[in-house]
């Protein structure tokens, strides 16, 4: 029994050390230099942690992969009501933010990274809908990247 416990705190220290250690790495996923800005309509949105997703459906049919604050920050920031009322299904929304890296640019730094890497995800900067109904944005970042 106590080497379960033992076994089960090493497993978890394990995990949480490896997921602090991903969500710290931000840069290393998205280029905070090159910003894009799309606009289309709102085809899904998945409120969760770790990550909330959003996918938007542009007009020529493209489809982006919005990747936005866990459900926890946007409840604990009061978003998360504005945010369900107004990002809904056909929704015209607004968004800039930075493309990510190429999975060879994400394996310079993490070689064993296994996951596929849709081109088409952006880490937002702002988010609002087109008849000004929502917005949400970051504040300003004390120290940019030097670009």
């Amino acid at each position: 029994m106590k080497k379960n416990v033992v076994l089960a705190t090493a497993i978890g220290v394990y995990v949480a050390a490896s997921s602090a250690y991903a969500h710290h790495s931000h840069p290393y996923f998205y280029d905070e230099c090159k910003s894009i800005t799309i606009e289309g309509r709102v085809e899904r949105v998945e409120f969760k942690d770790p990550h909330t997703w959003i996918v938007l459906r542009l007009d020529d049919g493209t489809a982006y992969t919005v990747d936005w604050a866990p459900l926890s920050r946007l409840t604990n920031n009061g978003v998360i009501g504005p945010a369900k009322e107004a990002l809904v299904f056909g929704a015209r929304v607004v968004v800039t933010g930075n493309r990510i890296r190429s999975l060879a640019q994400i394996r310079e730094h993490f070689p064993d990274f296994k996951m596929d890497v849709n081109p088409n995800t952006v880490d937002p900067s702002s988010i609002r809908r087109v008849d000004d109904s929502f917005n949400w944005a970051l504040p300003p970042r004390a120290n940019p990247p030097n670009c």
